[in-house]
Protein backbone atom coordinates (compact mmCIF):
# COMPACT_ATOMS: atom_id res chain seq x y z
CA UNK A 1 0.00 0.00 0.00
CA UNK A 2 2.65 2.24 1.05
CA UNK A 3 4.52 1.49 -2.39
CA UNK A 4 1.59 2.81 -4.16
CA UNK A 5 0.85 5.67 -2.65
CA UNK A 6 4.41 6.99 -3.79
CA UNK A 7 3.69 5.86 -7.10
CA UNK A 8 0.80 7.63 -7.56
CA UNK A 9 2.40 10.67 -5.89
CA UNK A 10 4.43 10.65 -9.17
CA UNK A 11 1.72 10.28 -11.39
CA UNK A 12 1.58 6.40 -11.53
CA UNK A 13 -2.02 5.23 -12.70
CA UNK A 14 -2.87 1.91 -10.34
CA UNK A 15 -5.59 -0.34 -10.97
CA UNK A 16 -6.20 -2.42 -7.84
CA UNK A 17 -8.73 -4.98 -8.00
CA UNK A 18 -8.47 -5.23 -12.13
CA UNK A 19 -6.60 -8.40 -13.31
CA UNK A 20 -5.33 -7.26 -16.79
CA UNK A 21 -6.32 -10.48 -19.42
CA UNK A 22 -4.76 -10.04 -22.42
CA UNK A 23 -1.80 -8.19 -23.60
CA UNK A 24 -2.46 -5.41 -26.25
CA UNK A 25 0.40 -4.78 -29.16
CA UNK A 26 1.05 -1.74 -31.54
CA UNK A 27 1.26 -2.60 -35.36
CA UNK A 28 4.96 -3.07 -35.16
CA UNK A 29 4.63 -5.68 -32.20
CA UNK A 30 5.42 -3.72 -29.50
CA UNK A 31 3.57 -3.79 -26.46
CA UNK A 32 0.69 -1.10 -26.76
CA UNK A 33 -0.89 -2.08 -23.04
CA UNK A 34 -3.04 -4.77 -21.46
CA UNK A 35 -6.84 -5.27 -21.26
CA UNK A 36 -8.66 -6.07 -18.04
CA UNK A 37 -10.82 -8.76 -18.19
CA UNK A 38 -14.75 -8.26 -18.14
CA UNK A 39 -16.70 -8.07 -14.71
CA UNK A 40 -19.91 -9.67 -13.71
CA UNK A 41 -20.05 -12.56 -15.91
CA UNK A 42 -21.67 -15.77 -13.79
CA UNK A 43 -20.51 -19.68 -14.15
CA UNK A 44 -22.45 -19.82 -17.61
CA UNK A 45 -20.22 -17.33 -18.97
CA UNK A 46 -23.28 -15.44 -19.30
CA UNK A 47 -22.88 -11.19 -18.30
CA UNK A 48 -25.04 -10.82 -15.13
CA UNK A 49 -27.13 -7.18 -14.24
CA UNK A 50 -23.61 -6.03 -12.45
CA UNK A 51 -21.79 -6.63 -16.26
CA UNK A 52 -19.22 -3.96 -17.07
CA UNK A 53 -17.36 -4.59 -20.11
CA UNK A 54 -13.29 -4.69 -19.94
CA UNK A 55 -11.11 -1.79 -20.42
CA UNK A 56 -7.74 -1.11 -22.42
CA UNK A 57 -4.95 0.45 -20.69
CA UNK A 58 -2.93 2.21 -23.30
CA UNK A 59 0.47 3.38 -21.82
CA UNK A 60 3.85 4.32 -22.78
CA UNK A 61 5.60 1.76 -20.17
CA UNK A 62 3.59 -1.41 -18.98
CA UNK A 63 4.91 -3.09 -16.46
CA UNK A 64 4.58 -7.19 -16.04
CA UNK A 65 5.01 -8.20 -12.19
CA UNK A 66 3.15 -11.40 -12.20
CA UNK A 67 6.25 -13.54 -12.14
CA UNK A 68 7.63 -16.28 -15.23
CA UNK A 69 5.12 -18.48 -14.74
CA UNK A 70 1.87 -16.46 -14.92
CA UNK A 71 -0.76 -16.35 -17.87
CA UNK A 72 0.50 -13.08 -19.63
CA UNK A 73 4.22 -13.51 -18.84
CA UNK A 74 4.45 -17.19 -20.86
CA UNK A 75 2.71 -14.71 -23.73
CA UNK A 76 5.29 -12.13 -24.06
CA UNK A 77 8.10 -15.53 -23.17
CA UNK A 78 6.52 -17.21 -26.41
CA UNK A 79 6.25 -14.19 -28.28
CA UNK A 80 9.51 -12.28 -28.36
CA UNK A 81 11.35 -15.67 -27.76
CA UNK A 82 12.91 -14.79 -24.43
CA UNK A 83 13.65 -18.66 -23.70
CA UNK A 84 15.79 -19.28 -26.93
CA UNK A 85 19.00 -20.76 -25.45
CA UNK A 86 18.09 -20.65 -22.04
CA UNK A 87 17.57 -23.14 -19.25
CA UNK A 88 14.20 -23.27 -18.27
CA UNK A 89 14.52 -23.75 -14.87
CA UNK A 90 16.56 -20.61 -14.31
Amino acid sequence: RWLGQQAEALGVEIFPGFAAAEILYNEDGSVKGVATGNMGINREGEPTGAFQLGMELHAKYTFFAEGARGHLGKQLISKYKLDAGRDPQT
